[in-house]
């Protein structure tokens, strides 16, 4: 008989319910930080691009690190590949923002939001029917108001004199990175006081990349050339990583001493997961088989519920920090699809690394199809966009999933297309907004203060069709 059998079932995120605190009037959105700690990195928001080649190459990395967040390269990328793309991150230049999209001083406060819903900015220029610039629409502050949708524009608007701004139109982008040390944007204006451009100090910040790597040969090559090129963190990426190789691993990265974080995983124990501690890894990494394209529970009956496997990790973790006095970080990495997942999940995991979720946007790596499944490159004609696990039949990543050969390999994952949900930045944007509003109910403005305060509910299937979902009428398309 088995050595144990375990009789409750496994959870998933859209099980459980968040309970609302107190919450002051300062803890409202423009207030609450998503700021994450990855070891010794930073990350301005808790999400991290899948290591998966249909997801996360150079255009994805750059996206979600402009926003805050991080692109793990795929190990399976050589490592002149993925050299290659750290290069181009790391030099990066910041540029103007010419021509912004912005609102005439006519339009109504409807017109503003949905320009916001279309491009993602959170601010948006009001100017007269000449181009004079006369001050921005905040949409977090419109949340905070109680302006109407009808409203003028005019009746949120944060005056010009109130704003960082500059009457220099040939302004240089080194003139404006020491203006932008001390404001988060620039407003450009010409001697009439006509918008010009505008700029942005998240354009100036360092953009933080990851890089993949296995446990195989070669691995101490491609993390010592990955740090010359400026890599800020390193990724053991493997199927289970509750092994002799990934504690290996773990203990040579250690002597190397680059001062940079290393992530291992995946593991779905409590044993799997303070082993890799132990071992000396500053990051765990949890999940197997909940991810939108892994097969793993389906062809060799392994894996366990995320939320489940989220909870024994953070088990291990306070377990080990009680011990060393070390914290150790924990990203869920699969069955995190949308905001409400990411809210339960940010309840424990200091991050979210998510694959289906990215695979959506124009910026991923996999191959753009019409609505007649042809291949494409012109933007408004995409549908959909390639998809594939790193288990699959076409990217046979044996490293990743411990085949020792070709001829062992089967697959764990499969092959497909996703919808395309146009660019990052809008959606993105829009479900930060909905985790802040969900910190607010719970009193909360840092997630660290999210971990320790907030309360989460396990719901009955009936209570999820009455509490998650719409019932009792007909929804209105």
């Amino acid at each position: 008989m088995a050595k144990k059998v375990i009789l409750e079932a496994g959870r998933t995120f859209s099980e459980f319910s968040l309970l609302t605190d107190y919450t002051s009037k300062d803890c409202n959105l423009n207030n609450i930080n998503l700021k994450s700690q990855l070891g010794k990195l930073s990350l301005g928001i808790p999400f991290l691009s899948a290591a998966m080649t249909s997801v996360t190459g150079y255009e994805m990395a750059l996206a979600l690190g402009k926003e805050g967040g991080l692109g793990v390269l795929p190990a399976r990328l050589s490592i002149k590949e993925q050299v290659d793309i750290i290069d181009k991150i790391k030099g990066y230049e910041m540029g103007f923002v010419e021509d912004p999209v912005s609102v005439r001083d006519n339009a109504t406060i409807d017109e503003a939001v949905r320009l916001v819903e279309k491009h993602g900015h959170s601010k948006i220029p009001i100017t007269d029917r000449n181009n004079v610039f006369l001050g921005l629409f905040n949409f977090d502050k419109y949340l905070e108001s109680n302006e109407t949708p009808a409203e003028n524009v005019l009746s949120i608007m944060t005056k010009v004199e109130n704003l960082p701004f500059t009457k220099n139109a040939e302004i240089t982008v080194k003139q404006a990175k020491k203006e932008l040390e001390n404001n988060n944007y620039l407003i450009v204006l010409d001697d009439l006081g006509r918008l010009v451009k505008i700029a942005f100090k998240k354009d100036v910040e360092n953009i933080v990349v990851g890089a993949a790597i296995s446990t195989h040969k070669g691995w101490k090559k491609r993390v010592k050339t990955c740090d010359e090129a400026g890599a800020d963190i390193f990724v053991i990426d493997t199927s289970d990583a509750y092994n002799e190789f990934t504690s290996k691993v773990l203990r040579e990265y250690s002597k190397m001493n680059l001062g940079k974080p290393i992530c291992a995983g995946n593991v779905i124990t409590y044993e799997g997961a303070k082993f890799l501690m132990e071992s000396g890894a500053d990051v765990v990494k949890v999940g197997m088989s909940s991810g939108s394209i892994c097969t793993t529970q389906r062809e060799k009956a392994t894996g366990r519920a995320p939320m489940t496997a989220l909870m024994e990790v953070e088990k291990a973790r306070t377990d080990y920090f009680k011990e060393t006095g070390k914290y150790v970080s924990i990203i869920i990495d699969g069955g995190v699809s949308d905001a409400g997942s990411m809210i339960i999940a940010l309840s424990i995991a200091d991050a979210v690394m998510m694959g289906g979720y990215f695979n959506h946007f124009y910026e991923a790596e996999g191959e753009k199809y019409d609505a007649n499944m042809q291949l494409t490159t012109h933007e408004p004609d995409i549908k959909y966009v390639a998809t594939w696990g790193e288990g699959s039949a076409r990217a046979r990543n044996l490293d990743r999933y411990g085949h020792v050969a070709r001829k062992t390999f089967f697959a764990e994952g499969e092959e497909g297309t996703v919808e395309n949900w146009g660019r990052l930045k809008p959606k993105l944007k829009q479900d930060i907004r909905k985790i802040k509003a969900a910190l607010s109910n719970t009193g909360c403005m840092k997630l660290k203060e999210y971990h320790e305060k907030s309360v989460i509910e396990l719901m009955s299937p009936y209570t999820q069709s009455v509490v998650g979902d719409t019932h009792d009428m007909k929804v209105k398309e």
